[in-house]
């Protein structure tokens, strides 16, 4: 008996913290100009678990890639970033670097665009390199770190 009251009053008040520390996070991330990394979990997040995994964030890259290549050539060009940019509410796109710029990070082929498998190599890469705690998943604030490191132009 005293283990199930036990439980039944730990588990309200664990709701209620993960739910101020949601909105604590939420706040920090806004204040910071990052509140798009809110909005890619719950985009990307499929099992709704809060984090990504490695292959959620794969099929998101994945669903990005092919969302840019207008054309459906299997190449994405500054150009085709710049349109999907304007499109997308998610990211404040003056803030992040040129879709130009972008692009030479990834084109291992110096060809100027990326191929689905250069996006892929990055996009797992990148995955790699946000999750600071090392767990195989992606929170809210290692999204936002991750993303104004890489993606963001550096503050004047």
């Amino acid at each position: 008996m005293h283990h199930r009251l036990h439980h039944h009053v730990l588990k309200p008040l664990a709701v209620t913290l993960a739910a101020l520390l949601g909105l604590a996070v939420a706040t920090s991330a806004a204040a910071a100009g990052t509140e798009s990394a809110e909005a890619e979990i719950l985009a990307m997040d499929k099992n709704g678990d809060g984090v990504l995994t490695a292959a959620e964030h794969g099929v998101g890259a994945r669903t990005m890639f092919v969302t840019m290549d207008g054309n459906q050539d299997g190449r994405v060009t500054a150009a085709e970033m710049d349109t999907y940019q304007a499109k997308r509410t998610v990211r404040d796109a003056a803030k992040e670097k040129p879709s130009a710029e972008k692009i030479r990070m990834v084109d291992t082929d110096g060809d100027g665009a990326v191929s689905a498998e250069e996006h892929r190599v990055a996009s797992q890469k990148m995955f790699i390199t946000m999750d600071a705690d090392g767990d195989g998943t992606l929170s809210k604030p290692e999204l936002a770190t991750g993303h104004a490191k890489m993606l963001l132009k550096p503050k004047q």
